[in-house]
């Protein structure tokens, strides 16, 4: 999934510590769900996802967050779609995606749903191993997958950099594919270009008016992560 709809200012999803809280939450689901048997329902189904490890520049330094993205479908129309879980046995965490939260992106014809700001506390970094997840309705009807984070704990090459002057712009990179994220003045990414040159000029690229500044966005796709740099001004 390209990072298609980043935002700047997207909701960070923190983690939670115990599982208590969800299991209430899924048990209450599944005594709505028993009640509302003799309706005529279907439950959500989770056909694909794409996980991709995102080492985010911040002022508080490089940390990790995970864009996780699931082709959610549902007979009963992607409005009946509730929650998502991200679930962490191992560690006793969980994350929660409300569909109110969430980013949606039509692909192809194909509803994928999800984040691309699910992160720890204080960055620490995200556990390795394995996830389940768990895709809810409002009837109570979910379906449940298992999925891996098996990303290295450092990727394999340095951080990239992003240098502007003026209308030009150079990247110091080892990445094997680059992409700059242009944003407007309220932080809202507005377009995306591929680059296949680590240097060149901004106007060449045909940026839009509205953009404001822009941001790298350099990914190793045989690893499934990738690394975004913060923002840099383009506006005098």
């Amino acid at each position: 999934m390209p990072l298609q709809g980043k935002d700047k200012g997207d909701i960070i999803i923190t983690m939670r510590r115990s599982l208590r809280g969800i299991v209430i939450a899924l048990i209450t689901l599944t005594f709505i769900n028993m009640t509302l048997l003799s309706c005529s329902r279907s439950a959500p189904q989770i056909q694909n996802y794409t996980l991709k490890l995102i080492y985010n520049e911040t002022a508080d330094g490089i940390q990790e967050q995970l864009s996780l993205f699931v082709l959610a479908q549902d007979e009963d129309g992607k409005e009946d779609l509730d929650t998502l879980y991200l679930i962490n046995d191992d560690q006793q965490l969980y994350w929660t995606l409300k569909a109110s939260d969430w980013l949606t992106v039509n692909k192809d014809g194909q509803l994928w749903v999800g984040s691309h700001s699910i992160a720890m506390v204080e960055g620490q970094p995200l556990p390795r191993g394995l996830y389940r997840l768990i895709l809810t309705d409002q009837g109570g009807d979910r379906t449940e997958k298992t999925i891996g984070l098996d990303a290295p704990i450092q990727s394999r090459y340095p951080f990239p950099q992003l240098q502007i002057e003026g209308d030009s712009f150079a990247i110091r990179s080892f990445y094997p594919k680059h992409t700059l994220l242009c944003y407007d003045a309220g932080g809202t990414m507005i377009r995306s270009i591929p680059l296949s040159s680590l240097t060149g000029n901004l106007k060449a690229l045909g940026l839009p008016q509205s953009a404001f500044a822009v941001a790298l966005w350099a990914e190793d796709p045989d690893a499934n992560l990738g690394a975004l740099t913060k923002t840099v001004s383009i506006k005098p």
